[in-house]
């Protein structure tokens, strides 16, 4: 007869990551989160353009000596 759970000692982990994937698979209909992560996107983008226009100089900004 084969034993049905492993005890804690054997793997700690396992029974908290299990409950993280008890959804794996499953596709939500519609476009979820992907709106969010497009908002965020283009936010660092535009971020990153900044922090790089004021290393080249194009934007001069009061009392920051490069």
């Amino acid at each position: 007869m084969r034993q049905k759970f492993v005890s804690n000692k054997t793997a700690p982990l396992q029974y908290p990551l299990r409950k993280l994937n008890a959804e794996s698979g499953k596709v939500v209909p519609g476009w979820g989160t992907a709106p969010l992560m497009g908002v965020l996107l283009a936010a660092l983008l535009l971020f990153l353009l900044t922090i790089l226009q004021l290393y080249n100089g194009t934007i001069m900004v009061e009392g920051i000596d490069i």
